[in-house]
């Protein structure tokens, strides 16, 4: 208020400062300047701790991501077969392996997947050096030998009619696409390994050729013991001396649990077949180029695998005598592995194998076997529902 003279009144004065103190003021009595002001050192003062906790968030970060990396990204990637040029991973020998789960599950054969990893890995390498050094030996696959083989190994076995009908033709490719989706391999990738494990089998078949078939053998019986008496021993070596017949000195002394179908006769085995029955029974014949018969070998065979001791009698020797199928079959094996061996350091042949990759593997194979069951009785399970629902 002011009087006449425009002067303010005392009152008038008082009343305008404290409305512009209160315009400027907050609480406990501070002006925005100074709340203002202690905003900004409250944020200077709580900025090393938001670094610290992001530092922490982004060190945690990269620690996750690097387990996550080794455990599920590196290992699939990681070599395990390399022959010249060419490598395989783990991952790609989980597919082989798979491919052969599958297919020896379809024919009704049972698979041990804790024996497949090293036969795994030993095919894969002979089945790439066969694809590679083909030409050298004059070895081809065509195509057509690849769908063929895909039939066959589909459970589909053609003949001249019913090859080029559409039925046969629609239930072979339904077969083929199941079988690629169950094992989860492209159309390339599983044709690719059915062409070279083709390679593989011809140039076995091509180092066969030079193997003969006709060799020394000895004509071999067998007695089993779990825990052998000498006097046991003693007195069968005694009894055969003075003539006993040893298939019946078999069927009574011996533990053998196929005894009584055998008569404890092995039949007439070749050198090679097994490296330790080699020391025993044909180390005569290294020393005097002969092989003594109708005797009991004083030395045993310890088979630690079946914790029994096996005494070796040979009933004949033959110098030349050709080799049964079965006896043959192992022969070129062992022949075809030394072949493949002897082209180790030109090609540099290399296969890692070892706790680690032995158990990744299995572990892998496990999983996809278990989720690949699931799947199948789900499906098992909603089949039943909606046959229920129709009934």
């Amino acid at each position: 208020m002011v009087n006449d003279n425009n002067t303010p009144e005392p009152d008038q004065d008082n009343s305008s400062f404290e409305i512009g103190k209160r315009s400027i003021t907050g609480t406990k009595g501070q002006t925005r300047f100074e709340i203002l002001e202690t905003n900004k050192s409250k944020s200077i003062f709580l900025r090393p701790f938001f670094y610290i906790g992001f530092s922490f968030f982004i060190i945690l970060f990269f620690i996750l991501v690097f387990f996550y990396v080794n455990r599920y990204v590196i290992p699939p990637m990681q070599d395990a077969v390399r022959v010249a040029d060419v490598k395989y991973t783990r991952g790609d020998v989980v597919k082989f392996i798979r491919f052969n789960q599958r297919i020896s599950e379809d024919l009704g054969m049972e698979f041990e997947i804790g024996n497949s990893l090293f036969e795994a890995l030993r095919v894969i390498l002979e089945a790439e050096l066969a694809y590679q050094v083909a030409p050298k030996y004059g070895i081809t696959v065509t195509n057509d030998q690849v769908d063929q083989r895909i039939e066959f190994l589909m459970g589909y076995i053609s003949d001249s009619q019913s090859v080029n009908s559409e039925e046969y033709k629609k239930n072979v490719e339904e077969s083929y696409r199941q079988f690629l989706n169950k094992t989860g391999l492209s159309d390339q990738e599983y044709k690719d390994y059915v062409q070279r494990t083709m390679f593989r089998e011809q140039l076995r078949d091509v180092v066969a050729r030079d193997l003969s078939r006709i060799q020394p053998q000895v004509n071999v019986y067998e007695l089993v013991f779990e825990n052998p008496d000498l006097s046991v021993i003693n007195s069968i070596d005694r009894k055969l001396t003075m003539g006993a017949d040893i298939e019946q000195i078999a069927l009574e002394y011996s533990e053998d649990k196929e005894v009584l179908r055998t008569k404890g006769n092995l039949g007439w085995i070749p050198r090679g077949v097994d490296k330790e029955m080699d020391k025993i029974i044909f180390a005569s014949l290294d020393d005097n180029n002969t092989v003594e018969t109708n005797k009991l070998l004083d030395i045993p065979y310890r088979n630690a695998t079946d914790k029994i001791y096996s005494f070796y009698y040979i009933s004949e020797y033959s110098e030349a005598r050709e080799i049964d199928n079965k006896n043959f079959e192992i022969l070129a094996d062992l022949e075809f592995e030394k072949f493949i061996n002897s082209f180790t350091e030109e090609y540099n042949l290399w296969m890692d194998i070892d706790s680690d990759i032995y158990n990744w593997i299995n572990n892998k194979v496990l999983i996809a076997s278990n989720s690949e069951f699931l799947e199948i009785q789900s499906d098992e399970t909603q089949q039943n529902n909606l046959e229920t629902l129709k009934q």
